[in-house]
């Protein structure tokens, strides 16, 4: 198959070579000279510009660095709604805001092409490796026209939705990634300034149920909603964030931004009489506007 690739960085190098590796023609641009050399190292044809390397191209892989840059190249004159082939599909390896992904998608349909967003999950030796976490949002057709493409990539695609899933999947995905980095960063801290080694402790919680098996919970529970009482109820944690609390200023002079915010929650949670409720019913809980704030 005849591929565009537009801005081939440190993950769009490996994804290339994938590509070609599994006999597709791949046509690259970026505008650093040096990532171009790259891409051309390991198989891909060298593009002059954006335009250069939509045409004629079936499928128009892009990974630029936002989604102003990436509206650009697909709209612009000699763009890739210009140039590629009539009913080609662009892939949008980026994260972009839903709504930008639905209106693409708009403008796509009146090109007559297809629009697909992929972001993905996974740094450069996932990428190397063949093993990103690939979240689609696309229309049925061209789901089907790219899913070989990206399985060549990645270790696990989901297809979510129409355009726009992907991305509603991948802000969820940072939420949740952000939010644990920030306990764990939390954790280091208040551990050391009570005389914890940090990289000790890492060891410790990859022993625990925090945080690496909370998903292994938490799914079979979530399919057999409704939530109710648990064996351990929300104030058990409750009780333990409180210690937290009393630990991390009385002990480690440390004021900690979100074991207090977490502290709050559970307290909306007591105030409701959730007490026994069981915690991986929090979900139900937000979205009923029990904890709000």
């Amino acid at each position: 198959m005849q591929l565009g690739f537009v801005g081939v960085g440190v993950m769009g190098v490996p994804i290339v070579r994938h590509l070609v590796g599994a006999g597709h023609a791949v046509k690259a641009f970026d505008v650093s000279a040096a990532a171009l050399d790259k891409a051309g190292a390991v198989g891909a044809g060298i593009a002059r510009s954006v335009g250069d390397a939509a045409a004629g191209a079936q499928v128009v892989f892009v990974a630029v660095s936002n989604q102003e840059v990436l509206a650009e190249v697909l709209s612009q004159a000699d763009g890739i709604f210009e140039r590629a082939a009539p009913g080609a599909v662009v892939v949008d390896l980026g994260t972009t805001a839903p709504p930008r992904c639905r209106a693409l998608a708009e403008q796509a349909r009146a090109a007559g092409m297809h629009y697909v967003d992929a972001p993905l999950s996974g740094s450069a030796p996932w990428a190397e490796a063949g093993t990103l976490a690939v979240m689609v949002g696309a229309e049925p057709t061209a789901f089907d026209t790219v899913r070989p493409l990206l399985e060549t990539f990645g270790g696990s695609i989901f297809h979510l939705g129409p355009p726009g899933s992907g991305q509603i999947a991948k802000l969820c995905h940072q939420l949740a990634f952000m939010g644990t980095l920030v306990g764990l960063s939390e954790a280091v801290v208040l551990g050391e300034r009570c005389g914890i080694d940090g990289v000790q402790l890492m060891d410790v919680l990859g022993a625990c149920v925090s945080p690496r098996h909370v998903l292994d919970f938490y799914k079979p529970k979530l399919a057999a909603r409704p939530f109710g009482e648990g064996p351990t109820g929300l104030g058990i944690f409750y009780k333990d964030l409180k210690a937290v609390r009393e630990l991390s200023q009385q002990d480690a002079g440390l004021t900690l931004p979100l074991g207090d915010a977490l502290l709050g929650l559970f307290q909306q949670a007591m105030d409701a009489g959730y007490t026994n409720f069981d915690p991986f019913g929090l979900s139900e809980l937000i979205e009923k506007g029990v904890i709000r704030r």
